[in-house]
This record gives C-alpha cells, sequence and structure tokens, in this order.
C-alpha cells in the first residue's frame, strides 16, 4: 500500500468509528437528516484539531492526493 495512504488512514479511523457510534445514538433520538448535518460538523470540527495539536498537521495535501488517486483509478476502469 501507499505510504500516504496507510498514514491517512492511520489518522481518519478513530473519526470514522466516534462518527459512526455518535450517528447511530444521535440518529435515534433526532432524526436522519439532523445526525448527518450536525454529526459530520461535530467529527470535522473534532479531526481539525486534534489533527491540529497531536498529529501537528494542517490542511488537505494527503486528502487530496488520494481523491486524486481515485480519479486516476477510476478513469482507468472505466476506459478498459
Amino acid at each position: 500500500m501507499d505510504t500516504v495512504l496507510i498514514i491517512t488512514l492511520k489518522r481518519q479511523i478513530p473519526y470514522l468509528i466516534g462518527g459512526t457510534i455518535t450517528g447511530i445514538i444521535m440518529a435515534y433520538f433526532y432524526g436522519f437528516l439532523f445526525t448527518i448535518v450536525v454529526n459530520s460538523i461535530i467529527w470535522f470540527i473534532i479531526s481539525l484539531v486534534v489533527n491540529k495539536y497531536y498529529w501537528h498537521y494542517t490542511g488537505f495535501k494527503d486528502e487530496m492526493y488520494l481523491f486524486k488517486k481515485y480519479l486516476i483509478n477510476r478513469n482507468k476502469t472505466k476506459t478498459s
């Protein structure tokens, strides 16, 4: 696997797990649409703070790299 992919996934796994757990709880009490919006905002803010102070990482360089890599692979599979 690509090193950038491993590092990015390592940073994102806790947010995916936490967002899923809180999303399930919030959806039960508040409804699906409200949960999607509020839970996404909350976990985005948490990830920004943690990335800035714990990982000393600001910006979206890795995420943009992964997105470009996905688009390239998607285009390759469409053409073949």
